[in-house]
Order: C-alpha cells, then sequence, then structure tokens
C-alpha cells in the first residue's frame, strides 16, 4: 500500500513537472539527429552549481575515483555528479505520443536493485525542453542516498540500447572560505554588497580579523578575543536563494539556535553580538541535509566577564555582605546581651529584696513563737528554740548569696524549721521522695519551700490541736520535678492567699525567677477545699 501511495505522489509530481516553468531546472541533453536519446532534469534548489560531468571511465581509470561504479558498464556512458538528494528527471527527447510505444526505459539502483523495469514511458512535457524542439517523454522523480547511483537506460523495440547515463549522488558539503571577525557588525556591510573586501571605494568600518586558513574539527577551532564576538562566515558556492543554505549553533554543548535558512546573504552567516563561549557552527545545503560542515571558535571573555573574575566579585560581595551581616548580628547580639545582662541584674537586686524582705517576716514570726513559748512559762522550749532558731539563721545567711542549693540541704532546712514550729504546735509531718529523684544532685532555688510550709502550719494545722498533718512529697514526671505540699487543716480561700504576706512575696519571687531563666520553668498552683489545701510546685525540664 506504501509502494501504491509513493508510486502515485511520483506520477502526480511527474504531470505537475511536465506543464511547469523549467527554469528551475538545470537540463542536459545528448544530441542526436532527432533520434530519441537521454537527458536529465537537475534542480537547482537555489544553488547554480548543481552537478558535474564525466564519463563512467574515470572511475574505472582514475583510482582516485573511488565511487564503486560497475566495471562492466560501458566507459563512455556519460556520468553525472549531481548533489541535490531530492532527486532527478530523466527526459526522452524526441520522444513522443505516437512513437512512445517503440521504446522502453529502465532505471536501476547501484546497477543491482530495479527500481522501474523495462516500460514504455507515457507522460511528456508540454513545451520542448532542453533546446529540443519537439517535446519529451518524462520519467518520474528518482533520488538516492550521498555515495549511491542510478543506471537509465533507453532501448528501441529490437532492444538495441539507444542511449545510457550514470548519476552519481555526490557528498556535498559547504566550503568555508574565510572567517572574518569585528567588533560591530556593520563592518561587514561592505562585504555583503561588493563581496571584495579589499574594494577602497567603500568605506571601512573596520573589520578586525580574517581567517582563511581552516582546518576541519576540533584541531582548527579558532581562538577569538573578546572583541571579535561579531563573525561572518564566507561560503564557497554559487548561491542564488540565501535559505539554500541551513545552519544550527552550538555554545557551550547547547542548542541556541536550531535548524533553519540563513537571513543574512547568499554567500555570508554572520553570528551577531556573541557572547563569550565555545561555539559549533553547523552548515549543510537545504538540498543535501545529510552533509554537514562544521566550524568551532572560541570566543575569550573580556577580564570584567572571566569566570575568575566574576567568582572573585562574588566571594568579595559575598564576604562583605558576610561582613555586614556578621557585624550587624555582632551589635544585636551585644545590644541584646546588654539588655539581658541589665534585665538579669534587676531581677537580681529584686530577688535579693524580695529575699530581704522573706528573713524578716520569718525572723518575726519565730521571735513571736519564742515571746509565746515564754508567757507560758515553758523556758526549756524556748530555750531549745532559740538554740534551732540560731542554727537556722546561720545557714540562711551562708546560703543567701547562692542561686541554688541542693535539694538535701533545702530539705535539711526545713526539718530544722518544722522542728522549731512543733515546738509550739503538736502537729505530725512526713518527707516523701520517689526513687527516681536524685536529692545530692537536684538542686533548687534556697528557701523557696519555707514560706509555704510556713503558711501550711500557721493557717491550717496550729487549728488542729494536735491532729494536724503536713506532708510534703516529692516526685518526677519525665524531666519534671513536682514538689507537693499538702494539710489536712481547714483549707482557705483564694482572698485569704492573695492577702498572705508571705505567699504573695514567694510568688513574686517565682516569677522574677522565670523571668531571670528566660521562660517559664517553675509554675505555683494552690488549691483548698475543706479537708485542707495543697500547694503543687512543678519544676519543668529540672532533670
Amino acid at each position: 500500500m506504501k509502494k501504491l501511495l509513493l508510486l502515485s505522489l511520483l506520477a502526480v509530481s511527474a504531470v505537475a513537472r511536465s506543464q511547469s516553468d523549467w527554469s528551475d531546472f538545470s537540463i542536459s541533453v545528448e544530441q542526436t539527429k532527432g533520434q530519441p536519446t537521454l537527458g536529465i532534469a537537475i534542480p537547482y534548489n537555489g544553488i547554480y552549481d548543481n552537478f558535474s560531468k564525466n564519463v563512467v571511465g574515470i572511475s574505472h581509470w582514475n583510482p582516485g575515483y573511488k565511487l564503486g561504479i560497475d566495471s562492466a558498464l560501458d566507459d563512455r556512458i556519460p556520468l553525472f555528479f549531481v548533489y541535490d538528494t531530492a532527486g532527478v528527471y530523466f527526459l526522452a527527447p524526441y520522444l513522443e505520443e505516437k512513437n512512445a510505444g517503440d521504446y522502453e526505459l529502465t532505471v536501476l539502483l547501484n546497477n543491482k536493485i530495479i527500481l522501474s523495469p523495462w516500460s514504455n514511458i507515457s507522460r511528456f512535457t508540454s513545451v520542448s525542453v532542453g533546446g529540443v524542439e519537439t517535446v519529451s517523454g518524462i520519467t518520474d522523480n528518482y533520488r538516492a542516498r550521498p555515495g549511491q547511483y542510478l543506471v537509465v537506460h533507453l532501448r528501441d523495440k529490437p532492444r538495441k540500447i539507444m542511449a545510457s547515463m550514470v548519476i552519481y549522488f555526490s557528498e556535498n558539503r559547504p566550503e568555508i572560505k574565510s572567517v572574518s571577525t569585528a567588533a560591530d557588525a556593520r563592518a561587514f556591510t561592505k562585504l555583503a554588497k561588493d563581496n571584495n573586501p579589499f574594494n577602497l571605494g567603500l568605506p571601512d568600518m573596520g573589520w578586525h580579523r580574517q581567517y582563511t586558513s581552516l582546518q576541519p574539527g576540533p584541531a582548527g577551532k579558532l581562538q577569538l578575543a573578546h572583541y571579535e564576538n561579531n563573525v561572518l562566515i564566507d561560503l564557497g558556492a554559487n548561491i542564488y536563494k540565501r535559505e539554500a543554505v541551513e545552519y544550527a549553533l552550538i555554545k557551550d554543548g547547547q542548542e541556541v539556535r536550531k535548524w533553519s535558512g540563513n537571513e543574512y546573504d547568499n554567500h555570508y552567516i554572520l553570528l551577531r553580538d556573541l557572547p563569550a563561549g565555545d561555539y559549533r557552527v553547523l552548515i549543510r545545503f537545504r538540498r543535501q541535509r545529510s552533509s554537514v560542515s562544521e566550524i568551532h571558535f572560541s570566543l575569550t571573555p573580556a577580564w570584567y566577564q572571566a569566570a575568575a573574575f566574576r567568582a572573585a566579585v562574588a566571594a568579595f560581595i559575598l564576604l562583605t555582605g558576610a561582613a555586614l551581616f556578621v557585624g550587624w548580628k555582632y551589635g544585636r547580639q551585644r545590644r541584646a546581651m546588654k539588655r539581658l545582662h541589665q534585665q538579669a541584674e534587676q531581677t537580681s537586686e529584686e530577688l535579693k529584696s524580695i529575699h530581704a524582705l522573706l528573713n524578716p517576716h520569718f525572723t518575726f514570726n519565730a521571735l513571736s513563737s519564742i515571746q509565746g513559748l515564754i508567757n507560758k512559762g515553758e523556758t526549756e522550749a524556748a530555750s531549745r528554740y532559740i538554740s534551732s532558731f540560731g542554727e537556722l539563721l546561720r545557714e540562711t545567711l551562708r546560703e543567701s548569696k547562692a542561686a541554688h542549693i541542693p535539694l538535701t540541704k533545702e530539705l535539711d532546712n526545713l526539718d530544722i524549721y518544722l522542728g522549731l514550729e512543733r515546738l509550739r504546735y503538736p502537729f505530725s509531718y512526713q518527707v516523701i521522695v520517689d526513687a527516681g529523684v536524685d536529692q545530692s544532685d537536684l538542686s533548687i532555688p534556697p528557701f523557696l519551700l519555707q514560706p509555704f510550709v510556713e503558711n501550711a502550719i500557721k493557717h491550717g494545722l496550729s487549728r488542729m490541736n494536735g491532729q494536724g498533718q503536713l506532708i510534703l512529697h516529692i516526685s518526677r514526671q519525665e524531666n519534671h520535678v513536682l514538689i507537693r505540699i499538702a494539710d489536712n487543716g481547714p483549707g482557705f480561700s483564694a482572698g485569704a492567699l492573695k492577702e498572705g504576706y508571705g505567699l504573695r512575696l514567694s510568688k513574686e519571687r517565682i516569677a522574677l525567677l522565670n523571668r531571670e531563666y528566660g521562660e517559664e520553668l517553675i509554675t505555683l498552683q494552690v488549691s483548698g477545699t475543706t479537708e485542707g489545701a495543697t500547694v503543687l510546685l512543678v519544676f519543668k525540664n529540672w532533670i
């Protein structure tokens, strides 16, 4: 089906060609005296130089012609070298409808493959072609790849060969005659118009350099300066349509111009304002796209375009930016540290002030207890109280400058204090430390628990007539430490809690500690019922 469709298209093409203008073709006809012979129509496709002619014998006699043409062919057969792979048409001058049945034609590929078996010609031109006064028979279009050839024979009824031709499809790469460079593309205006760079009658725009000794491949790579960034390529072909030449441009391995027709001039390709890089220009004729010429050149960047310079500038900008950022960051951190230092000093002073207020408060309560014992006549108890009170004051003075003390020391001080209070009010107490809490390794702010214990005794256990119980429970929950102080007294309301002087100072102290830590590490919860009161201190992420 595909073969039938192709033959149909070729037939339509031949009919159309028989009615068209043959000025787009180069036509060669074997001259005879009115006898049918062979001719060939070769398309120009924008280039006048579309064939050359010799005889088959040149392939046989001259070893330099490595054409591979069958040696069985007669040396005298005309040999046409054609360059257009679009194909050719065969003509049969003096062959008309009235005598077409007396002659047959065949076409072979490489003298082996039959493309058209012996058959009569059935199509004819409507005008005379190739200087022949009468119409001519015309064949379909025949084509082959570069390096292949066609053999055509014309014979009469007795099967005598009247004429033969060999059509060799030669590889045809564009010839690059020279490469000219300039800093301004207008420098090439006179070259494109006059085709003579040495014509002194035209103004010289200052084209820079011309390269004529060009080697193919990477070995012939041109090294161009940065001011040679307009490149004019001169093609050695008799081109009359610039679209007959196609080219593609590759920069640094990437195609920056796809294959398309030349847009500048018939004989020149102009590459304008090229940036620095490594270039390959691929050039071909539209009539034979499989044969490509190539030119390599490298355009050196200007010193300010060089990668090293750009890297140095980038490094300078980066380092300058980094220095400015570091300076700004350092200044910001210094200001932040100064503010934090000021806040820490202020917090420390406030903590000292609160601690100073707590000590007189505790001392006042202790002296009141001693006075009560003396008034009751319990001089021995008062004496033990004064002794224990003195020991507690010494510990208070010794640890007043410490930010934290071990939990064991805090519990020892609390034990002394509870012993003092039991001289006044009979009650029982219990200290429970879970196994997961290391008392010697854990530390807390000094005398933080005493005000809460004092509040439980004063407002709860003192009214229980010896039935009061105080439980201090220290536990661990993940990384948190929980200290719970509970009593079984009558409890207290939220209003009473706010009025307690010691508790108010303790709450302010916890708030200041959290400000000094920079986050809320210590929280306080106080709850009261008719069956007692509970104080819960949570030390977050303390372990």
